[in-house]
């Protein structure tokens, strides 16, 4: 499958989303590490969702693969006759998407939530019953005076 590594979880003060890609930021001398001259933090390539969590939750800038958008099914806009099948990379793609969809997620909740998936570790906010990466059913986390909320 033909991915991307664009750059997540820039700090807040930032009111966009980063445009650069790992391979466009200066290399370092420590492996996985890179410099961006435009915002001048360092991003973090990151291969493991355990990876992903540490510098998330340190609020470092990381990149990750992801699926490129040319490898996800076609939309279609109209009134077909017939539409071609989706083929088992498109799918793989998709799910895959959807997955990191989950990841951008979590990582942006990561400073702020009290709790993680049980099964995938990820950060994950009180009020979320689903897992958006895993799809675990976790429950609301209970309330400050011990009800749900």
């Amino acid at each position: 499958m033909k991915t991307t590594r664009p750059i997540r979880n820039c700090p807040p003060v930032f009111r966009f989303v980063c445009p650069k890609r790992w391979e466009a930021l200066t290399p370092t001398e420590e492996r996985g590490v890179r410099h961006c001259g435009q915002c001048d933090q360092r991003a973090y390539l990151c291969a493991t969702d355990e990876e992903t969590v540490t510098h998330a939750r340190a609020g470092h800038c990381i990149a990750r693969e992801m699926p490129d958008a040319f490898e996800l099914p076609r939309v279609y806009v109209g009134q077909p006759a017939g539409l071609p099948p989706v083929t088992p990379q498109q799918e793989e793609a998709r799910r895959a998407m959807l997955r990191e969809r989950g990841v951008d997620d979590a990582i942006k909740n990561a400073q702020r939530s009290s709790r993680c998936c049980a099964r995938c570790k990820y950060p994950a906010p009180d009020w979320r019953v689903e897992c958006r990466v895993c799809g675990f059913e976790m429950g609301r986390a209970a309330a400050a005076g011990g009800q749900d909320g």
